[in-house]
């Protein structure tokens, strides 16, 4: 049983005690402590309910039915989810309960891995919520000295490990390669690196060698004389004469030119800079710093760079994590950004629905820290009666949008409500009438696809077999 396991306690509610003992039992071979409570004005005096990570009561009770217990339930703080239990149900008072409420439904008579399933999701939106609480706190609290060093954020053991690395990398004087995916943020990287090293009261100079052509990047890096092409009408000093006495970031490493390597080769040799058209070179003093989101030895073995500028770049190198691999670092990166990003706008930082933060942590970030920053700074620039939208990648926002057309909309709304139509009956036909699979598969919340059921008139008894 792992520790995450052992922290968790179910109650389960139900005034039949066969059916009390076969649920408690049944929930805690999968690992989870387990209450068991014989009436909702049982469970309602047990102190430790509010601290439940779910709830899992009967319907149809004598005295205080799961209805009143679930309104009593709700108007707790931090309120745990409830999963109800009958041999009653129907559409209306799911909706009903669901609107009050309620996480889901499991029918009478149900499979033990159905219930198991429900209460798993149960206690994975209770972790979120209580996430979503201690986001809220730091949104008022927060401080880059509490949540991260060196201007980046994260608590994670990945970014513990990029933390211990630029320290060393600060130390030392050599030439660092630091390297991973499209926006994970390894600018920030390097900069946190000059910033701790002895040369940071000097420049610090980042050039993007990706976004120059080849002749514009000798140019920009190592400076012109008067005349030297066409356009160079006056002598201009590069980069590197720029960041003399401190860092040189050259982003995209591998864009760079042969011809260029072998003039940087020079610079990291022996610190002599020969500008463009010039007889006169210049001697500098820089530390280089290298980032780049390809593989490089691939580079090596397809001549793209040269193999000694290669080994002359890499003396120390710097993993910057995905941020699929620190998911546990995304409460405190949206805290930021959030922050952020109503500073800027000179906005209010709006509330956060739990939904939203649970769909950003499960969300893959392919384009990492920078898509991410994006996506809180829409959220919040969006955000209505200070509380955000929910996150949705674009293609399921799109779709909700297409699905939630206002009244009014003529032939178009009848379409798109025939269309809606037909994609849930497929859903429901495809998924045998479960209904957290089908609400998955269509990218819309539970308590949405129960209200489009009514709407439809769809019984989901009607699709399974």
């Amino acid at each position: 049983m792992s520790d995450a396991q052992e922290r968790v306690t179910i109650a389960v509610i139900d005034d039949d005690e066969a059916a009390r003992h076969s649920i408690g039992q049944m929930l805690r071979l999968r690992g989870w402590s387990v209450e068991v409570f014989s009436s909702a004005e049982a469970a309602l005096a047990w102190p430790g309910l509010r601290h439940a990570m779910c709830i899992v009561t009967d319907v149809k009770m004598p005295g205080m039915d799961g209805e009143e217990f679930l309104a009593h339930v709700t108007a707790l703080e931090g309120a745990p989810p409830v999963v109800m239990i009958t041999g009653h149900g129907d559409i209306a008072m799911a909706v009903r309960c669901l609107k009050a409420g309620a996480f889901d439904f499991a029918e009478k008579p149900f499979d033990d891995d159905v219930l198991i399933a429900y209460v798993g999701k149960a206690v994975e939106q209770a972790r979120l919520r209580r996430e979503a609480t201690d986001l809220r706190r730091r949104l008022t609290l927060f401080s880059p000295g509490e949540d991260g060093r060196f201007g980046m954020v994260g608590r994670s053991r990945a970014m513990q490990d990029v933390y211990a690395q630029v320290e060393a990398a600060a130390r030392a004087d050599a030439p660092v390669l630091v390297f991973g995916e499209t926006g994970v943020g390894k600018e920030l990287v390097a900069r946190a690196i000059h910033a701790q090293s002895p040369r940071s009261r000097g420049p610090f100079v980042p050039v993007n060698a990706g976004a120059l052509p080849e002749t514009m990047l000798e140019s920009e890096l190592f400076g012109h004389a008067r005349g030297a092409y066409t356009d160079a009408r006056e002598e201009r000093d590069g980069k590197l004469v720029a960041a003399s006495g401190g860092t040189l970031l050259l982003d995209e490493i591998e864009t760079i030119s042969p011809r260029a390597q072998v003039q940087l080769l020079r610079v990291l040799d022996d610190g002599v800079v020969q500008p463009l058209g010039s007889d006169t070179p210049r001697t500098v003093n820089i530390r280089l710093l290298c980032s780049s989101n390809v593989d490089l030895e691939a580079e090596v073995r397809r001549g793209a760079i040269r193999e000694d500028f290669y080994h002359r770049i890499m003396v120390l190198s710097l993993r910057v994590p995905a941020l699929r691999e620190r998911t546990e670092d995304i409460p405190l990166l949206v805290a930021h950004f959030m922050r952020r990003a109503a500073d800027r706008a000179g906005l209010p930082v709006p509330a956060l629905p739990e939904e939203a933060l649970a769909e950003m942590i499960h969300h893959p970030w392919p384009g990492n820290v920078r898509e991410l920053k994006n996506a809180v700074e829409r959220m919040v620039i969006t955000a209505r009666s200070g509380t955000t939208g929910g996150f949705s990648p674009d293609l399921h926002a799109d779709g909700e949008r297409l699905l939630s057309l206002p009244p009014g909309a003529g032939r178009l709304r009848v379409e798109m409500e025939r269309v809606e139509r037909a994609v849930i009956e497929a859903a429901l036909r495809e998924n045998h009438g479960e209904i957290n699979a089908t609400w998955e598969v269509l990218g819309i919340s539970r308590r949405a696809l129960y209200e489009r059921m009514k709407k439809y008139g769809l019984d989901r008894q009607s699709f399974k077999g």
